[in-house]
């Protein structure tokens, strides 16, 4: 009885639609100082999806989306907006679910946001491919505030708290990522010192996915509360000085572990320029924590902490000297000293540099040339032992004929990382080029990056993409291709590379590479039509300690939209297939499909 009920209440709604009725309602007066608009659109059609990991399901199916939005005096001075939205996918409207997601979104800019989704795809990222599909609810919450008086100082406050329930498709499993954070700032001036404090806390719980099977069930908690005072001051010849001040506390308890670490960190320094094109400056800075800020590090980032830190006393200091002046119009030259010492892990490092650099830029052969290069002989511990570092980028843009051009290059040989005991080196490219083709306008872009630390095998990472494409008025078309390796660590949105300087053999993290090929393809061959389509198609792999596993993530989706004046005529389908090996499950395969109609109509 029910579902007749259904289908004669959607039979309805579709002929209301078809029909482009209006809505009985009129124009709202809330007084001369509001102002409210409510506009959005319904929709009606018939819908069906297919899965191997549950029945198949089809049907009519009714949606809508709308938009209250309002001011009061002013919009600079206080605006709201609220959005809710039924049942939308990328199937019949241009909202980025596989499935049919419902949710709202609520705001007061600056003051106050909201938003509330059920049923939605989001993304799990693999860094350098295409990020894994996941399936949940998401929601969010924040207020803040802030004031600023006449010879007071100024004030902010704010709140923010948030939590996502997924499952990753084809691991079965249910994950989660619950956080909340509040944070208060100030800042004065007094006497011409430039004066700012404030405090930041935050707390996370999370349940990570399993991509590989006998992987031991990982719940993380932590919170963070971070203090900071700061001073500016200008002084003569041109000049600043500075003294910043911030401290550290971090628990982070997940089972079989439990640490707590507290780091102060203080810098400061002093900047000044004697003559038009010399600027002179001397800084410091000192850690009394080196490994709990490495621990902080990881932990900030939601990432999994492998380990512990010992309970051993470490610390950083360090102190620089540099100069720079200008030779030409474009042309700097720039040296440094510096001294640093370290103490981490029960052992001390001391490390001595000295530098040059060149900076250049101007107008060359028709385009624009910018290079420097870094020179520095780094010399560590007691014995003397030193090597040479090189630090180069290259950038030029110019116009050949019919094609813009852009490219640059940058290389890095010896370069001291966060811990003085290692150094990393590496190299990065990028390249771009357009030109127009009759009313199109052809692009290739192209760029990769590989970075590694010099004293630690197996700790490369690597990545290149390519991409190529066509764009006017009526046609759309790209391809893209793009490949990458590396090691990092497992997070609650998915796998982040290692801190940089933050050598695997500290922090064992997961291996992952992989390659990712994706074509989209969209026109407007007549006026109101719209087509649209893609495909993505991502293999990769991981490996977390012994346990591996093969992953693979293809979606294909096409949309059609034809506008009669203020009914659209939508249709469109989805396909997902995603699995893990490690998982010892089968794959995940999902298809929807809609057609069906949704008029646009404003209320006032």
């Amino acid at each position: 009885m029910c579902g007749k009920i259904y289908i004669r209440f959607a039979g309805l709604a579709l002929a209301a639609v078809l029909c482009g009725s209006r809505p009985a309602w009129g124009q709202i007066q809330a007084g001369s100082e509001t102002q409210l608009n409510l506009d959005g659109s319904i929709s009606a059609g018939y819908a069906g999806s297919m899965s191997n990991e549950g029945p198949d399901s089809h049907g009519l199916d009714l949606g809508g989306i709308g938009n209250f939005s309002g001011s009061y005096h002013s919009p600079q001075f206080l605006n709201f907006d609220v959005t809710p939205f039924f049942n939308q996918s990328r199937n019949n409207s241009t909202f980025q679910s596989i499935t049919d997601s419902s949710g709202v979104t609520a705001g007061v800019p600056g003051f106050i946001n909201f938003s509330k989704f059920y049923n939605t795809e989001s993304n799990y990222a693999v860094p350098g491919l295409a990020n894994y599909a996941t399936n949940g609810n998401t929601d969010a919450f924040g207020v803040g505030w802030s004031a600023h008086f006449k010879n007071l100082p100024s004030l902010s406050f704010g709140y923010q708290q948030g939590s996502s329930d997924y499952s990753v498709y084809g691991t079965q499993q249910d994950s989660f990522n619950h956080y909340h954070s509040v944070f208060g700032n100030a800042n004065y001036t007094v006497d011409g010192f430039h004066l700012t404090g404030g405090i930041h806390y935050s707390n996370a719980d999370s349940l990570f996915p399993q991509i590989e099977e006998g992987e031991a069930t990982e719940k993380t908690n932590s919170d963070s509360t971070t203090y900071t005072l700061g001073m500016t001051r200008s002084i003569p010849l041109e000049g600043t000085t500075w003294l910043n001040y911030s401290r550290n506390t971090t628990d982070y308890n997940t089972p079989g572990m439990s640490s707590s670490q507290t780091s102060d960190i203080v810098n400061g320094g002093v900047a000044v320029r004697p003559a038009s094109k010399l600027t002179l400056q001397v800084n410091g800075d000192y850690n009394d924590n080196l490994a709990g800020s490495i621990f902080q590090s990881i932990t900030g980032s939601g990432a999994i902490a492998p380990i512990a830190i010992t309970e051993e006393p470490s610390y950083s200091w360090g102190l620089t000297g540099s100069a720079q002046y200008s030779l030409l119009t474009g042309l700097y030259v720039a040296g440094s000293i510096s001294h640093r010492e370290q103490l981490f892990l029960g052992e001390s490092f001391d490390a001595n540099a000295v530098s040059g650099s060149v900076n250049y830029g101007r107008n060359l052969l028709g385009g624009q040339f910018t290079a420097n290069a870094t020179v520095s002989r780094n010399s560590y511990g007691t014995n003397g032992e030193s090597m040479l570092g090189l630090l180069t980028n290259v950038i030029y843009i110019r116009r050949f004929g019919a094609w813009s051009v852009s490219g640059s290059f940058g290389y890095s040989q010896n370069v001291q990382s966060l811990l003085i005991a290692y150094t990393s080196s590496g190299y990065s490219y990028s390249g771009s080029a357009n030109r127009r083709i009759g009313r199109l306008i052809w692009t290739l872009t192209g760029s990769g990056a590989r970075s590694l630390l010099t004293e630690v095998e197996g700790t490369s990472y690597f990545m290149q993409g390519y991409s190529t494409g066509l764009s006017g008025r009526w046609l759309g078309a790209s391809f893209g291709y793009s490949k990458s390796s590396g090691v990092g660590l497992v997070s609650p949105t998915g796998i982040v590379p290692l801190p940089p300087g933050v050598p695997p053999t500290l922090v064992p993290g997961i291996v992952y590479g992989g390659t990712t090929y994706s074509a989209s393809l969209g026109s407007t061959p007549k006026r109101g039509l719209t087509v649209n389509g893609t495909y993505v198609d991502s293999r990769s792999n991981t490996l977390n300690g012994t346990l591996a596993s093969n992953n693979r993530t293809e979606q294909a989706y096409a949309y059609m939209s034809y506008q009669f004046r203020k009914v659209y005529f939508n249709a469109g389908y989805s396909r997902l297939l995603q699995g893990f090996t490690g998982t010892g499950l089968p794959e995940s395969l999902v298809s929807t499909y809609y057609f069906g109609v949704s008029r646009w109509f404003k209320v006032f």
